[in-house]
């Protein structure tokens, strides 16, 4: 399926409940990569990640 653009996009990963959205503030140097390679490496490969507070 394509998508019109991102927030289209998002909008559908949040209606199949397939998107997490992480609001605590985070590391863009260390703390994204660990929070998504923990995602990743869950049964079935876990759920997309957006990150809201990320430092600098």
């Amino acid at each position: 399926m394509a998508y019109k653009d991102l927030r289209e996009f998002l909008i559908v990963l949040e209606r199949e409940r397939e998107l997490v959205k992480v609001k605590e503030r985070v590391s863009p140097l260390l703390e994204i990569t660990e929070i998504t390679d923990r995602v990743c490496k869950m049964k079935g490969g876990g759920k997309a990640l957006l990150f809201e507070n990320v430092e600098g």
